[in-house]
């Protein structure tokens, strides 16, 4: 990920395509950024930060001015960079991906990592500490030079950073010095682009946003299939892993009003109800990433989505800058902890998810995708309440409580609700048919696109009889309607609230040969019946409680994962050989790649182009669905059924909804029920690389 000033501004005379959106307001929420109309020579030049030190042993450069006051240099010449890694959680992540990526070596220094590499182009930006001080200038304009490093980085605005922001919380540096502005902070900000001699480096110091002090590499490629942001170190700043910082506000509840074609187009106005977290807050930063699944090919394309206002609880217009992934609106006021207001967004675009497949079409909304403008993770605890009209034949659906369907001559109409906190709100339509089965005063509807099959109705059974399972040894089930909504494809499972995405295996296990060798062999204990098991129990793992950020999802994805075998292994006749050698698949695979990564920091974990036999491509499932599922089928035989299932039910009541549930609660609740102290296990086995025996 580069600097993304490139990218939003006009800078010496270079207009970029697809310039991004301005707000209403008299004065720019971005100010301009200009280039000394000289430079100066440089001689043993050197900014440190941090862990970073980047020296120039000769060169020139140019003060970056922002509203007409340095902010930023540009320096061109013969340098180079040195940064010291020295959080031993993120070692393992930072030496395989160097190994997996590229030809750099990281060699030992003291309790350290050193890696570096001479560089011969750098950008800096500061804010909150002095600059640099340059000679006085003497040389020719460096306007050329930086406006063709702004066209290399072009591309990186457009496609090539989109997975970065959730994992770096790195929004454009353009935003991130108004967010600083407005907020009025003063930790100081250091953030810099290095050109290497064979790759381009990232770094930030960020104590006030991000709170953590990274560096990444940031290759231009953005073909399918390729890395284009590898990440090196992520170290908290002022914070640790056992109690990460707050959010700055919380997305309380969703109002959301869609008008949806059948293909890529619609309209969404969205009233968000937010309560503020921090101290004082008058810059919201939200996470929207307008994508969208190029019809047929699977590749991600940009979505030409516009938003039109935003508008606060009176209805004035607010500025706002709408950039990459990432979403800036000004409150023109300062807004105190506590405090909830309400915002409105006009968006309408080609957002749509569409994905067409021989006769039958479908679109949706995934969760997690930041289709409508979301707070961090930890911000997300809100209840719904959706209207969604669809061009016939479409049907559409709502990960929520069906409260009425409706049709115009043109339109069908669903409106729906969910009274209860969740995140990974998903909307979808196509031209789908339900059937629908009703136990204990819960529904469970199957929504297939070729016909209801004869063997849904059992897919509907199960599914009960899973939920019943869990209601035993969790208590409650989250959500009162279950819509099963089926995907044309295979070995894929994802669970918004009260909505579950299954393939077509799960629907017709013996519709063809692919389904049933999917259906029976697709994982250990048969594919179909675990896939339906583990979506269930993320209702409880994931909704119910939720992770507080991407480093405590093994809560969702560990736990559902853990949880689900248990339904597995309360199966009749040979549930308990079958649960058995689950756990042995998980330990096999989570010691193959736990010497690579924690699950912790699997989130960071990149495998290369050259895994042709995708083991190492696997990394990421071995580590956050089986290592940690491993390492609570060992605490379940340590602590017994008896103090484990308390475990499991006293945290589902103590995290129920809201707030957001994080790692360190899993020691301090084992040691409230049990007594047991597994600090340091937890400290061997999640934080570092070891697997319990």
């Amino acid at each position: 990920m580069s600097l993304n000033w490139v990218a939003i501004l006009c800078l010496a005379g270079l207009i970029l395509a697809n310039p991004p959106v301005r707000g209403a307001g008299p004065e720019a929420l971005i100010p301009g950024v200009a280039l000394a109309d000289h430079a100066s020579s440089v001689k043993d030049w050197t900014v440190a930060s941090g862990a970073m030190t980047v020296h120039f042993e000769e060169g020139q450069a140019a003060y970056l001015l922002v509203g007409g006051a340095p902010a930023g240099v540009y320096v061109k010449g013969k340098g180079s960079f040195r940064f010291l890694a020295k959080d031993p959680v993120m070692r393992p992540t930072l030496l395989f991906n160097l190994s997996e990526n590229t030809g750099l070596a990281a060699r030992p220094e003291g309790d350290a990592l050193a890696l570096g590499e001479p560089v011969t182009e750098a950008v800096f930006w500061f804010a909150g500490r002095e600059l640099p001080q340059l000679a006085e200038p003497e040389l020719p304009s460096l306007a050329r030079d930086h406006a063709a490093l702004a066209a290399v980085f072009e591309e990186r605005e457009q496609l090539g950073w989109v997975r970065a922001p959730d994992v770096l919380r790195r929004p454009p540096v353009g935003q991130l010095l108004a967010y600083r502005r407005l907020n009025a902070l003063t930790e100081p900000l250091v953030t810099a682009e290095l050109v290497g001699a064979t790759e381009r480096f990232v770094y930030t110091s960020d104590p006030a946003f991000a709170k953590v002090e990274s560096l990444f590499i940031q290759r231009p490629s953005v073909a399918r299939g390729s890395v284009p942001t590898i990440v090196l170190a992520s170290n908290a700043l002022g914070w640790a892993r056992t109690a990460p910082p707050d959010p700055d506000f919380r997305l309380a509840h969703l109002d959301l009003d869609l008008v949806a074609s059948q293909g890529t187009a619609a309209t969404m106005k969205v009233t968000e109800t937010l309560q503020v977290i921090r101290p004082s807050l008058r810059c919201l930063v939200f996470h929207f990433t307008h994508l969208r699944r190029t019809t047929g090919s699977g590749d991600r394309a940009l979505a030409k989505t516009v938003v039109h206002h935003v508008r606060n609880g009176d209805g004035k217009d607010l500025r706002f800058d709408v950039h990459g992934a990432y979403l800036l609106v000004d409150l023109g006021r300062t807004a105190h902890n506590g405090e909830t207001f309400k915002l409105a967004f006009e968006i309408d675009g080609d957002f749509l998810d569409n994905e067409s497949q021989g006769s039958y079409g479908y679109w949706r909304l995934t969760p997690g995708s930041h289709w409508f403008p979301e707070p961090e993770l930890a911000g997300q605890s809100y209840t719904v309440k959706v209207k969604v009209a669809v061009d016939k034949p479409f049907v559409p659906i709502a990960s929520a409580r069906t409260v009425a369907r409706s049709s115009t001559e043109t339109r069908n109409v669903l409106e729906a609700a969910l009274d209860k906190p969740t995140l990974w709100f998903s909307v979808a339509a196509g031209k789908y048919e339900s059937m629908e089965v009703v136990r204990n005063n819960r529904t469970v509807r199957a929504w297939c696109y070729s016909g209801i099959p004869k063997s849904a109705e059992q897919l509907l059974k199960t599914t009960h009889s899973i939920l019943e399972f869990y209601d035993t040894i969790l208590g409650g089930v989250p959500f009162d309607e279950i819509n099963l909504v089926e995907v044309p494809s295979l070995g894929f499972g994802q669970s918004p609230a009260g909505m579950i995405w299954l393939t077509k295996e799960a629907f017709n296990p013996m519709e063809d040969l692919s389904t049933r060798i999917v259906a029976g062999y697709g994982a250990v204990g048969g594919w179909g019946n675990r896939l339906v098991a583990h979506e269930l129990a993320h209702q409880y793992w994931g909704h119910r409680v939720k992770p507080f950020s991407q480093a405590d999802n093994w809560l969702s994805e560990s736990f559902a994962e853990y949880t689900s075998a248990l339904a597995i292994r309360a199966m009749k006749k040979k549930g308990p050989g079958v649960y058995d050698d689950i756990v042995a698949d998980w330990k096999a695979s989570a010691a193959t790649a736990a010497p690579h990564g924690t699950i912790s920091t699997v989130q960071f974990l990149q495998p290369g182009f050259l895994d042709r036999d995708r083991v190492k491509a696997r990394y990421h499932h071995a580590l956050l669905y089986n290592k940690g599922a491993y390492l609570l089928a060992c605490l379940h035989r340590d602590l017994g059924d008896t103090a484990f299932y308390a475990f499991l039910r006293g945290y589902q009541k103590r995290f129920a909804w809201y707030p957001p549930s994080i790692t360190q609660d899993v020691p301090d609740l084992v040691k409230a029920i049990t007594g047991r102290d597994i600090s340091r296990w937890m400290e061997d086995n999640f934080w570092g690389t070891g697997m319990p025996r």
